[in-house]
C-alpha cells in the first residue's frame, strides 16, 4: 500500500502575499495597454471593436435607441423586419426592447396578419417597424454610422412614414456614444 505524504501548508508572510498581488496587478494592467499595433489578418475595424467591448453600448444599440427617441408620434411597441436585410442587428433589437414590447415581422403574409392580430388585440399603442437602410464604418473603425427609417403598423398610425434619419455614433472611452443625427428625404 502506498501512502501519500503531504506537506502541511506554509504560511506566507505578508509583506510576500502583498508582493505578489501587487506584481499580479501590474501584469494585468501592462496587458490592458498592450501592443497598439493591429494584428497581421486584422482590420483596423476589429482593433476599434475590441475598443469597445461593453455591451449595453454597442454602435446599433446606441444609434437604434437614439432613433427611437427621436421619433414622433413616440412609438410604443417596436418590430424588426425578420429574415431581411433590413432587419436590426442583435443588439438593434435589444435596444427595442429596452424601450418595450417588441417583435419579428415576418416577411410572409401568414407571420405579419399573426402580428398585426397580436398588436390589434393588446391595444391601440403606436407600433414602429424599423428599418435599417444600411451601415457604413469609418476607416479606422471608431464611427459607425446608420441610416434608419421605418413605418408605423396597426392602429390610428397606420402606414405613416417614420423620419428617416441617419444616426452616427463613434467610440470614445471604450464604450460607443451619440455623435450626430441627420434627418434624411424620405425614400
Amino acid at each position: 500500500m502506498i501512502e501519500s505524504v503531504h506537506a502541511a501548508p506554509r504560511a506566507i508572510p505578508i509583506r510576500t502575499a502583498r508582493l505578489i498581488t501587487l506584481a499580479s496587478a501590474m501584469v494585468a494592467l501592462a496587458g490592458c495597454g498592450g501592443d497598439t499595433s493591429t494584428p497581421a489578418g486584422s482590420s483596423k475595424s476589429d482593433a476599434a471593436a475590441s475598443a469597445c467591448p461593453r455591451r449595453d453600448t454597442t454602435a446599433a444599440y446606441v444609434a437604434i435607441k437614439e432613433y427611437i427617441k427621436g421619433t414622433v408620434p413616440t412609438p410604443q411597441r417596436f418590430l424588426t423586419a425578420a429574415g431581411t436585410d433590413s432587419a436590426a442587428p442583435a443588439d438593434g433589437f435589444r435596444a427595442m426592447q429596452d424601450k418595450g414590447p417588441s417583435f419579428y415581422y415576418g416577411s410572409d403574409v401568414a407571420s405579419q396578419k399573426k402580428i398585426r392580430d397580436k398588436l390589434a388585440n393588446d391595444g391601440p399603442y403606436a407600433s414602429l417597424l424599423i428599418v435599417v437602410r444600411g451601415t457604413t464604418r469609418s476607416t479606422n473603425g471608431d464611427t459607425v454610422t446608420m441610416r434608419l427609417g421605418g413605418h408605423y403598423i396597426g392602429g390610428e398610425h397606420e402606414g405613416k412614414m417614420s423620419t428617416a434619419r441617419a444616426v452616427s455614433v463613434v467610440c470614445r472611452d471604450s464604450t460607443w456614444k451619440l455623435s450626430k443625427v441627420t434627418e434624411e428625404a424620405a425614400p
